[in-house]
């Protein structure tokens, strides 16, 4: 968006000396405006074309936060929305963001790092829906030398190391119990025995369909693939992992439809690794954000989550084929390395931009895939 004006976050409350706090204490680094109730936060956005960011308390009188972001979606759908909440409010505001009303919500109080982070993602968002053109920068393939396959091979055996060995050690304490005629804990044990078969058979997956993509130059069997549709459905199978984290997962698309070039399957799998590993590496109480944002001849998927993060020097090595981070970083948390891995593959061999960034405040990651042409759309839907 070509201004000469920054960008605004407008934070509404009906308490004066709290939004007077709140503005003190942000206006050093953001571009504050204020407002003392929903009807005239909607007369600010209807005036003020710079605003990106709204925060807005759930508890006011006349219109409350949730109702209030519901207009602002409806007037104005690219400004970032997120409201803070109280503890009585959590499981009515979790449901809204599952719904997309609201985009983000924090628990009140919240500190005042955290509030920052979330301005500092939000912007991001905003500038990132309203960019002129999709960045779409990828890695350089990976040629395979021998130290990265040594890599993957030392990879691999810590991650199925891991649960074989939770599989033979209760496996090892339920036999013990029958030889001494007890029965402690054997429910809890199979659950683990199950849950460790269920993650060895998740690598297995993994590493055949690796070594399918490596195998192959250029992806086989690319399609009209509607990945709005890919997206919805693969947050909705990701929902119980993050339900169990308390992570709230939003997703925001000026379309209903987005078209784009790629196998069907392997658009699926990376989104789904994308996704995946989000929500596995993300705090308690975190947040994922999901953006789709096309223009004439791309689309892009971008996932964000609120996660530690990671040094600078280990974002190259996370997204290199066959490795992992060794600095300590989720080192005890399997299956980074090979997850990324394996989305640059599909990215490679389905002409796809992957971009991946990581800091204090999270991951982003990025897939920018290409749009088919108008005879590519009418070929598919004659089919």
């Amino acid at each position: 968006m070509m201004t000469s004006q920054p960008d605004k976050i407008l934070l509404v409350d009906d308490e004066p000396k709290l939004i007077s706090a709140l503005r003190r204490r942000l206006s050093g680094e953001f571009s504050i405006v204020t407002a003392n109730s929903g009807a005239e936060a909607l007369q600010v956005i209807d005036n003020d074309p710079h605003i990106a960011v709204i925060v807005a308390d759930m508890q006011m009188p006349g219109m409350n936060g949730i109702e209030l972001l519901k207009h602002v979606k409806e007037k104005a759908p690219s400004i970032r929305r997120l409201m803070l909440t109280g503890n009585s409010d959590q499981e009515t505001a979790v449901a809204a963001v599952n719904e997309g009303r609201v985009m983000r919500f924090m628990r009140k109080p919240c500190d005042h790092e955290t509030l920052k982070s979330a301005l500092r993602e939000a912007l991001d968002e905003f500038a990132f829906q309203h960019a002129d053109t999709i960045p779409s920068n990828s890695p350089a393939p990976s040629d395979g030398a021998e130290d990265a396959r040594n890599a993957f091979l030392s990879m691999m055996s810590h991650e199925l190391k891991t649960p074989l060995n939770h599989i033979i050690g209760f496996a090892k304490v339920l036999q013990e119990q029958k030889d001494i005629g007890e029965d402690n804990g054997s429910l809890e044990f199979l659950t683990h025995i199950r849950d460790s078969g269920e993650e060895m058979l998740t690598l297995v997956n993994r590493i055949l369909e690796f070594s399918r993509l490596r195998s192959e130059a250029q992806s086989s069997n690319d399609e009209s693939v509607d990945i709005v549709d890919v997206v919805n459905s693969e947050i909705q199978n990701i929902r119980k992992e993050a339900r169990a984290k308390a992570i709230t997962i939003s997703v925001d698309s000026l379309r209903l439809k987005a078209d784009v070039v790629s196998n069907p399957d392997e658009a699926r799998t990376a989104i789904r690794e994308l996704l995946s590993n989000a929500v596995k590496f993300n705090k308690d109480e975190g947040h994922i954000s999901v953006l789709i944002k096309c223009d004439r001849d791309q689309t892009a998927v971008r996932i964000s989550d609120s996660g530690g993060g990671a040094p600078a020097a280990v974002v190259e090595q996370l997204a290199a084929p066959f490795q992992q981070a060794n600095n300590g970083y989720d080192r005890g948390k399997e299956g980074v390395g090979l997850g990324l891995a394996l989305v640059s593959t599909i990215a490679q061999s389905n002409n796809i931009s992957f971009r991946f960034e990581t800091g204090a405040g999270g991951a982003v990651a990025t897939l920018v895939f290409q749009r088919p042409s108008v005879e590519t759309l009418v070929e598919h839907s004659a089919a």
